[in-house]
């Protein structure tokens, strides 16, 4: 259930989903994830949708409309506007909010504009009348979601939700009060109303939930309180004659909900509301460990294009050769897939012929791998969150160190030593559930094992073919690395697999979105404090999201162009 101070988001998934992840981080990050909803996937099944979506946007009094340059021309599966549909989700969330007259701003992304209103469906049409905010890309994005939040905090701060509830709450069904909170007085000094000690809104929740306050009469009886204020104690003995017996119900009531009820601070009329404890932080509880073989099929696509850029194959694999490590954690469960690479020989490095190539680099080289298990993604932020929750083995780890904040993000900003950390707990939680099948063993890859399977037994610059599109990849694609189109340069990270292609392996993300941490081959000193990455980043030119690019960096770097992938070992 959403709370009273929410914003709903509705956007089309097909077109301005990354815009729309980047302005979600930015409102979690400042009003909470509880507050900011933007995909409603828990439907339940037999429920009807359009009802259920109505409900759940009427709990937000504020709805983001984030509209796209493709947004009115989406189309289904038949090639009609989605939006001339009724039952399409994104007008039935706007029309929903527009007619229970929440505040519903346009967020134009971009550089969209607003429709004619001759375009909309009747339902939307009071949509281009309202006042639009505009959000566009860095540098300019974070300046515009700074004045969007500045509009939202106003919108919240006029609620009628007061931050504490009435001092007196009336029951209309017996006509008794059910909590009155008065300052001491005497018998003839009627109470002044600056003198009410007033509820927080914790406890006066906390008290809904006994039963003792009716959560509903709270705003019916508001215009009451004025009069009730100057009542005398022998007025309110006259007026509700249980009241004296009221402060014995609710100690008792508090003492079965809490635990024993402090001594009260104040003499004379004992107050209601007695001081709560100082609340006791849990101990954080340690992830647990499930490996699963599921016995289903690990199905991917991959692509290939020529120089310009244009599809040349598209195929479609399915193996069971796939694990998953299942880490029960107390934000609950995350889930870490990995799957099988088979071993083999391959031409290590690039040719002095391909574009991009830095003579500096090694010369190519046979080189032979054994099969390894390597995982699918890089390491996103929901899985370093659930293993920096373990023991440290060697060191501390930061729970949320990345720069672009998203639980299905890759993980950024760790250094090298952190990398393996992570690993390290890992292998301390496998040796207490030795009694488990699966992999005995994570680490990071060497070069040889990342660049076997990035390449996925392709010999091209890249395991997509002769160049790489940012239909692909997250990387700076404004500069064509071949004859392909200009690209689209998009100044974050994104969401692991995002672009729903993998390579012949079955490995998302191997070009761009962050660079990746490699361990050092056998012949590097120990004492060595330079470390190898591979792969790109999403500032990288496409030249340097090459299957064969590899740089250097010193192992404590932490950056949020490098995250990392680990391998297992069985």
């Amino acid at each position: 259930m959403t709370n009273a101070k929410s914003v709903f988001i509705s956007y089309r998934r097909l077109t301005s989903k990354d815009i729309t992840g980047r302005i979600y981080d930015r409102l979690v990050a400042h009003f909470g994830e509880n507050s900011v909803f933007k995909d409603v996937d828990s439907i339940p099944f037999g429920v009807n949708f359009c009802h259920h979506l109505e409900q759940e946007v009427s709990h937000c009094p504020v709805l983001l409309a984030i509209i796209d340059p493709q947004w009115l021309r989406v189309t289904d599966a038949h090639g009609n506007p989605k939006l001339a549909n009724p039952s399409d989700w994104v007008r039935v969330e706007i029309e929903a909010a527009l007619r229970r007259d929440r505040l519903v701003i346009p967020v134009l992304v971009n550089g969209a504009t607003l429709p004619d209103d001759t375009a909309l469906p009747e339902g939307l049409r009071g949509l281009v009348h309202r006042q639009s905010a505009v959000v566009r890309c860095d540098p300019d994005f974070h300046r515009d979601l700074d004045r969007l939040i500045h509009r939202i905090e106003g919108v919240f701060g006029s609620l009628t939700v007061a931050s504490s509830p009435p001092p007196l709450v009336a029951n209309p069904v017996n006509g008794q009060a059910a909590v009155a909170v008065l300052a001491p007085v005497t018998a003839s000094k009627p109470a002044q109303p600056s003198a009410v000690r007033p509820m927080g809104r914790r406890r006066w929740l906390r008290l809904t939930g006994l039963g003792l306050l009716g959560g509903g009469t709270a705003m019916a009886v508001r215009q009451q309180v004025p009069a009730l204020q100057t009542l005398t104690p022998g007025d309110v003995s006259q007026a509700v004659p249980s009241l004296a017996t009221l402060p014995d119900r609710l100690q008792k009531a508090l003492e079965q909900g809490e635990g024993p009820a402090p001594e009260p601070e104040f003499s004379g009329l004992e107050p209601l509301e007695p001081a709560l404890p100082e609340p006791v932080t849990p101990e954080p509880e340690v992830p647990t460990l499930e490996v699963s073989d599921s016995g289903e099929l690990y199905s991917y696509e991959s692509v290939s294009v020529d120089e310009y850029g244009m599809g040349r194959s598209q195929v479609k694999f399915s193996t069971p050769s796939h694990k998953a490590l299942r880490l029960e954690t107390p934000i609950g469960p995350v889930t870490l897939r990995l799957v099988s690479i088979i071993g083999g020989q391959f031409v290590l490095g690039a040719p002095a012929t391909e574009l991009g190539h830095d003579p500096s680099q090694p010369p190519q080289t046979i080189a032979a791998v054994d099969s390894f298990w390597m995982s699918v993604h890089p390491i996103t932020q929901g899985q370093w969150r659930a293993v920096a929750l373990l023991p440290a083995v060697n060191r501390e780890l930061d729970p949320n160190p990345a720069y672009f904040t998203g639980n299905d993000r890759p993980v950024e900003q760790v250094s090298w030593q952190e990398a393996v950390e992570f690993c390290d707990r890992l292998n301390e939680l496998i040796k207490t559930h030795s009694d488990q099948p699966g992999l005995r063993r994570y680490r990071l890859p060497t070069e040889a094992e990342w660049e076997y399977a990035c390449r996925a037994k392709t010999t091209t610059p890249f395991h997509t073919g002769q160049t790489l599109t940012t239909e692909l990849a997250n990387y700076n694609g404004t500069k064509p690395y071949r004859q392909e189109p200009v690209g689209q340069f998009r100044g974050t990270t994104t969401a692991v697999g995002a672009f729903g292609k993998a390579n012949d392996f079955g490995l998302y993300d191997m070009h761009g979105n962050v660079l990746e941490w490699c361990s050092p081959n056998r012949d590097v000193s120990s004492k060595d404090t330079w470390r190898v990455v591979r792969g790109g980043s999403w500032q990288s030119p496409p030249q340097q999201c090459r299957s064969a690019y590899r740089a250097g960096l010193k192992a404590d770097t932490r950056s949020n162009e490098v995250g990392f992938r680990i391998v297992g070992e069985g």
